[in-house]
């Protein structure tokens, strides 16, 4: 291939990301200016994707792993239950129980990483069994029905303490979109300017290879669980103090946007490896899509639709931007 003069298919598969947020911005600019294009409009924008890029964080730890965690979502739902219940029902601090909140969350990512480390079993079908067990859990925890901290549930527990206003304030700008900022600041930093982030992408890799370094790979795959889980309990305390409530699958709606988030993140800068800026600017691009189309008020059934082929798009896109590095 002519290394020199320019590469349109390595421009398309490097930035063809913020290119498609370009064009996407630029369209519903002109088709639907006064819905779209105002201040207010991009703060919804950014609300709107700041849970899934913080559950993403997680899911993109565990791929830079190559970890596919898929009880991320249902995680995500153990978050949003616990944090509310341990405050109303439990009577605990804000602090400590959301605390509390992550510590339990950790020790689900343990398990699972036990599964997978110690008995060799796939993390895809380690942690879907893992989804189904928690989701019954969360199920038989608030007694079959949807758990709201104002009120007794349904399973006997009693309302013992009022959530405070600052646990509310959490899922209302700014805060929300701060939170959101500083977790894929971290996680950035983490993977591109640590040696365990790079060692982590080591192991995601080529797992034989990292062993004849001498990396304890078994230790980096449960920090990749570990890590998943922390983002998923903050990404479910984001989830509560969003709604006020907390459905039993309140998390299953965050498991295919944040995938997809991840995935379409692999070809920024042409890096073909999971990345934090690259999974914020995936979710940046199907927000804005959505959001866009909501504007241009098209049918709310039809928008998977278009999800599903910038996803399609994007991927395709990071296989070029694999090929133009060979």
């Amino acid at each position: 291939m002519n290394k020199s003069g320019f590469n349109f298919r390595k421009l398309l598969g490097q930035w063809g990301i913020l290119i498609a947020i370009a064009i996407a911005f630029l369209i519903f600019s002109v088709a639907a200016p006064r819905a779209f294009l105002s201040v207010d409009n991009f703060i919804t924008i950014l609300r709107s994707i700041s849970i899934t890029s913080v559950v993403a964080m997680g899911a993109t730890i565990g791929f830079a792993a190559g970890v596919f965690d898929l009880s991320f979502a249902s995680l995500a739902t153990l978050g949003a239950a616990f944090s509310v219940t341990f405050i109303a029902w439990f009577g605990m601090p804000m602090p400590i129980a959301l605390i509390a909140t992550i510590l339990c969350c950790m020790l689900v990512g343990f398990l699972n990483s036990v599964v997978v480390v110690k008995f060799h079993v796939t993390a895809f079908l380690a942690t879907l069994a893992m989804s189904f067990i928690l989701d019954g859990f969360v199920l038989t925890y608030s007694g079959g029905s949807m758990i709201n901290p104002k009120v007794d549930s349904a399973s006997g527990m009693k309302v013992v303490r009022a959530i405070p206003n600052a646990f509310w304030n959490l899922g209302k700008s700014p805060y929300i979109i701060i939170i959101m900022f500083i977790c894929v600041i971290v996680v950035e930093l983490f993977l591109s300017y640590t040696k365990h982030g790079r060692i982590l992408y080591m192991v995601g890799s080529s797992p034989q290879a990292a062993k004849l370094s001498g990396v304890n790979t078994g230790k980096y795959i449960r920090l990749a669980f570990f890590a998943t889980a922390i983002f998923s309990a903050i990404g479910g305390t984001l989830i509560a103090s969003r709604a006020g409530t907390v459905q039993a699958t309140a998390g299953s709606s965050f498991l295919m946007p944040s995938i997809a988030a991840a995935n379409i993140g692999f070809s920024l800068g042409g890096r073909g490896k999971a990345n934090a800026f690259g999974t914020f600017a995936g979710a940046a691009l199907v927000g804005i899509v959505e959001n866009g189309l909501y504007a241009m008020a098209f049918p709310y059934y039809s928008i998977n639709i278009v999800k599903g082929i910038i996803l399609m798009v994007a991927l395709i896109m990071s296989g070029l931007s694999m090929k133009a590095q060979d």
